[in-house]
């Protein structure tokens, strides 16, 4: 299956004082020989540094890229359910640098070269020959290539180079769900999604009888009540009263539990 395109030059976030430092960089393409010293570690933090300047919080507001490496929001689900094993999955910091490094990786697979890779973050594109890209793009490979580079000089880190929050977070691996969630159907002909457990939170969609959800946690309101945190198909969380809820029993479309 083809994976989702990423976002184009329009959606990334630069920071001005990064831009400034990058453009001064020379702009001579790293070729193999540059390449050869160049490993999964410096190319993450080129690219964040050329996408976010290394903040896990940074958002574009134009288009919903989020966080360090600015991964698009259907990107977002679609790398999380193949790498974490759950598409609802949060992008913490510790998830972003995860799914992040494994997507990189089969991309650089795929690709042969850091620059592909680059070119196929910005475009989502797999075109090998250069001289087809257009300035934007190349540019921008310039720009994360030139990164890449600074990152690779020996005692980069801390040494005011790049900025320290470009370089990859030390994070123990997260936990990769290898089970399918389990699934409720809602049995309430038109049921409230809400923004937290409780009648009293606002409303934030309505899912109808017979949809399926994933049930993400659970928790009790001040009423004593039972609530389902639940995945919504377009990516989207809420809670739902689990009285309006039965359970499906795995592999058997069964309604086994109210």
């Amino acid at each position: 299956m083809k994976p989702p395109r990423p976002h184009r030059l329009s959606r990334i976030v630069l920071a001005a004082g990064l831009v400034g430092a990058l453009v001064a960089m020379p702009a001579a393409p790293v070729g193999a020989r540059g390449e050869s010293k160049v490993d999964i570690d410096a190319f993450m933090t080129g690219l964040a540094c050329t996408e976010s300047t290394g903040r896990y919080t940074a958002e574009n507001a134009r288009s919903g890229a989020y966080g360090k490496y600015q991964i698009m929001p259907r990107n977002w689900r679609a790398w999380a359910g193949r790498y974490l094993g759950n598409r609802w999955a949060q992008p913490t910091p510790r998830n972003q640098e995860y799914v992040a490094q494994r997507r990189i990786e089969d991309l650089y697979e795929l690709r042969g070269k850091w620059r592909r890779v680059a070119y196929w973050w910005l475009t989502g594109d797999g075109e090998g020959d250069e001289t087809k890209w257009t300035p934007h793009a190349s540019l921008y490979v310039r720009r994360v290539m030139g990164a890449v580079q600074a990152a690779t000089a020996p005692g980069a880190r801390g040494a005011g180079v790049l900025p320290d929050q470009c370089f990859r977070g030390d994070f123990a691996e997260p936990r990769i769900r290898e089970e399918p969630l389990p699934r409720v159907r809602v049995t309430g002909g038109r049921v409230y999604i809400r923004r937290e457990a409780g009648g009293e939170h606002r409303a934030i969609g309505t899912v109808r009888r017979d949809q399926k959800l994933a049930v993400l946690g659970r928790a009790v309101d001040a009423r004593g009540k039972s609530w389902l945190k639940v995945g919504l198909p377009h990516g989207e969380i809420g809670w739902v009263a689990k009285w309006f809820t039965e359970r499906i029993e795995r592999g058997s479309g069964q309604r086994v539990e109210r």
